[in-house]
């Protein structure tokens, strides 16, 4: 059993012990102790080369800070290990929100979960740790007592775990000033990550298990004598469950085929992020960078002594044809010491190992073989770097730098801080806000989390821009079927009925306002007649009546006639509650007309058109009110287009409705959708209300979003500084038109125009946009359910299926659900595949 045991796997590895506590660490079998931090990764996708350049050099002050004679390991691996986001998005979930809401996240998760388990998000991990060997100190003659040396060790061992530790704290801070968070690793986190490296098959089902060291574990004291080795629980031991197999051009570990490539040949030169778009593998991998601190003094001694033996080789002496291969070494190693002398660079010694993993198999084998090639050739891509694909050697070079544990760095490449600087694997795809509200991918095939009211956030306003088709709207449904799962009420004015769906199947209120008597509105409706109108009430009845008795190009009305108006209102509302009724604009005319100032009997002439059985009276005067009970209103004012003077009106009489819902009741957030509002724009009481909410809802807890074809429209509007200033948020989808428009307007630099040019729609698949969210930039892509496709869809080929279904006699979701299963990708998905 002991030879078992001595030639086990466990016995190749060099992790010792594991300790917790405020400082959590390992020990190595060799004595030197181990800790580390998992920090965020670095997009830089849309940064500039001035920005990658400010980072580089903070990368490179980092590095120099770490003391010399530790080592530093770089371990990114790229996974699928996605659940603890996807958990978070379901903790949110409000278990009293619409039964529809709920089925449709409980699709979602579903979804989501079995893409977790079969492996197909993109997640990266950055793990650092540091290793210091153990620090030497008094030595003691052969005939000092025993607990002097016990004493001394300790005190070594503890004044090396308080170095190793001050240059973690000092790497954490550095790394912190460049943006990149990090924070220490448990002992259970340094477990874990040896557990899964060493486990790949196992750790797909099975979670980590609790480490036991000698002290922890209790056997009867009579088993122990007869079976010894049952006393000795190595921790080790403890975290291999899989069998290791040594082939010519691979090994195999825990029934996972394993290649190895590292890096072979340096490239000639290196430049700041250029390791970025190689860490964009299509596919999951292992990467660990693992770097040695040397003396300097030492190793300038080496380069002194290289320089002198080139220059004994080059110098001649009686005519001799002279060295040139010695003449170049010597100018070479000159000019490589006045560098670091100068620049204050430091020569490290990196190896770079890159592990490629698939199940045993055929397919296995050549799905190993296409990814080897493929990061073969993104190496040589690095500026001529040549990577070296393991065959035998492969479990030799990995064994001595596994993660948490650099301990011989068998294809070690001497390089300069500069150059160091620029293979540090501090790149990835940004991963979204903390708590996923709205879950996006990005182009890698990883989850993306977005809160629209991330407390983050200056304010909690969106613009949505994008050309005609560029799926604005859906885009908004999309947000809306997951944000609305978190107790959200919307209002939404609209020009063309994009949410009428979604309306229509939450049971929300939907008013497609036009001539008709259908939806009649009492400007005067309020709550309680006894308690009468508020101040905001007020305000925005004269603002209502000014707009029906004035022209767009004539003055409004002058301040006088603004206070008489106001009093007359104030005494009818005094004079309906003894009569327990609301006034009517009837009412009010009654009231003008029998007032002793002229002016105020030539308004009630004015309001004439606006009451009684007249077109907008049909609409306006009467008895009538918005209920505030729905989750989502929705007011589809396209019916006026062609009357300037009664949208303008409407326009102010919802905003008052929406306002006192917004200011009002503070229980849940809000979210006011304002599609088209280019259009809107030009009315005078709509962008004075845009205005007045880009500017103060945020006090409320409340956002708006604005949703327009081009930012030119915004720019050009007396409001668009208040709108461009006041959205955290912006969407920017497929654009046409001409980008130095887009560039000027919202600052974007040369990277980001060339994303946004980038952009992709795939029919029923997925739509991209380029998400600005304050200072975080990404490219995101929106792939929605095929139910959540279907209620947010405009297509006009997919509302046509719709609607025959409906003139069949099915209900809106009995007619999706039907689509879900014929077209799960629309009704025009093949024909777009096929062209």
């Amino acid at each position: 059993m002991n030879n078992f045991i001595n030639t086990s796997l466990a016995s190749e590895l060099p992790y010792w012990e594991f300790f917790d506590g405020p400082r959590p660490h390992a020990i190595l079998f060799d004595g030197s102790i181990i800790a580390g931090v998992q920090a965020s990764l670095v997009d830089i996708e849309c940064w500039d080369s001035a920005a990658i350049n400010h980072l580089t050099e903070g990368v490179r002050s980092s590095l120099n800070s770490i003391s010399e004679g530790l080592s530093v390991q770089f371990y990114l691996r790229v996974g699928s290990d996605a659940s603890s986001f996807v958990e978070k998005h379901k903790n949110g979930f409000n278990p009293s929100a619409h039964p529809l809401i709920k089925k449709i996240a409980q699709k979602r998760e579903s979804g989501l979960q079995t893409s977790l388990e079969s492996g197909e998000f993109y997640k990266p991990e950055l793990f650092i740790f540091l290793k210091t060997p153990m620090l030497q100190g008094q030595k003691f003659g052969l005939f000092k007592r025993p607990e002097k040396f016990a004493e001394a060790s300790r005190e070594n061992y503890e004044e090396t775990v308080e170095m190793l530790f001050q240059n973690l704290d000092t790497l954490i801070s550095s790394l912190g000033g460049l943006g990149i968070k990090s924070r220490p690793l448990s002992k259970s986190e340094l477990v874990e990550i040896i557990y899964r490296f060493l486990n790949p098959k196992r750790s797909l089902s099975e979670s980590c298990p609790k480490v036991q060291t000698s002290n922890e574990v209790e056997l009867e004291s009579s088993l122990i004598q007869e079976v010894p080795w049952m006393a000795q629980q190595s921790p080790r031991e403890q975290l291999v469950f899989g069998d290791l197999i040594l082939e010519f051009s691979h090994f195999v570990l825990d029934s996972y085929l394993h290649k190895v490539i590292t890096l072979k040949t340096l490239p000639e030169i290196t430049f700041a992020g250029q390791l970025a778009n190689f860490l964009r593998l299509p596919f999951h991998y292992d990467l660990l960078l693992s770097v040695d601190i040397p003396e300097q003094a030492s190793e300038m001694a080496k380069l002194q002594q290289k320089r002198k033996m080139a220059h004994s080789l080059a110098a001649t002496s009686g005519g001799r044809a002279s060295d040139l291969e010695s003449e170049t070494k010597l100018s070479s190693t000159e000019e490589l010491i006045r560098e670091l002398l100068s620049s204050g660079q430091r020569i490290y010694a990196a190896q770079m190992s890159i592990v490629l993993r698939a199940p045993v198999g055929t397919d296995g084998m050549r799905l190993l073989s296409r990814q080897a090639k493929e990061v073969l050739s993104r190496l040589r891509a690095l500026q001529g770097a040549e990577g070296l694909e393991e065959s035998v050697g492969a479990w030799k070079v990995i064994r001595d730098c596994l993660p948490l544990a650099p301990l011989n760095l068998e294809r070690a490449r001497r390089m300069k801080t500069n150059n160091l600087a620029d293979f540090l694997p501090l790149y990835g795809p940004r991963m979204g806000d903390d708590d996923p509200v709205v879950i996006f991918k990005n182009r890698l095939g990883g989850l993306v989390g977005y809160n629209p009211f991330d407390p983050r956030l200056p304010n909690y306003n969106t613009l949505v821009t994008g050309s005609s088709g560029a799926g604005k709207s859906f885009l908004n449904n999309c947000i809306l079927l997951q944000e609305m799962a978190r107790s959200l009420r919307v209002f939404v004015i609209d020009i063309g009925g994009s949410y009428k769906k979604i309306t229509q199947a939450l049971d929300g209120q939907y008013l497609e306002i036009n001539l008709s008597d259908q939806y009649r509105l009492n400007p005067f409706d309020i709550a309680d007649i006894e308690e009468g109108p508020t101040n905001q009430k007020l305000k925005s009845l004269l603002a209502a009546i000014e707009s029906m008795v004035t022209d767009e190009d004539k003055p409004k009305l002058a301040k006088l006639d603004r206070v008489l108006l106001e009093k007359e209102i104030i005494e009818l509302y005094k004079k309906k509650a003894k009569e327990n009724k609301v006034p009517t604009l009837s009412d009010l005319v009654a009231a003008l007309e029998k007032s002793k100032e002229q002016t105020m009997q030539i308004l009630a002439k004015l309001l004439y058109t606006w009451t009684g059985d007249r077109p907008y009276g049909r609409l306006l005067d009467g008895y009538g009110g918005l209920r505030a009970d729905s989750t989502i209103c929705t007011f589809d004012l396209k019916g006026l287009s062609s009357y300037p003077d009664l949208q303008s009106v409407m326009i102010i009489i919802l905003t008052d409705f929406i306002l006192g819902q917004v200011e009002n009741d503070r229980s849940c957030k809000k979210r006011i959708i304002m599609d088209e509002a280019w259009a809107l724009l030009q009315n005078p009481a709509s962008a004075g209300f845009m205005e007045y909410c880009a500017r103060t809802l945020r006090k409320t807890g409340s956002g708006i979003t604005f949703i327009t074809q081009g930012v030119e429209e915004i720019a050009a509007s007396s409001i668009g500084p208040a709108i461009l200033n006041n959205t955290a948020t912006k969407f920017i989808l497929l654009q046409r038109g001409d980008p130095k428009i887009l560039k000027d307007t919202l600052r974007l630099n040369s990277q980001e125009i060339s994303l946004i040019g980038s952009l992709e729609q795939r029919k029923g698949k997925f739509s991209e946009g380029f998400l600005m969210e304050g200072d975080e930039k990404q490219v995101v892509q929106i792939r929605p359910g095929p139910f959540e496709y279907w209620l947010s869809t405009s297509d006009a080929e997919d509302n046509k299926f719709l609607a025959q279904r409906q003139n069949d006699g099915l209900s809106l979701i009995e007619a999706i659900e039907e689509a879900v299963v014929k077209h799960p990708n629309g009704v025009g998905a093949k024909k777009a595949e096929a062209a």
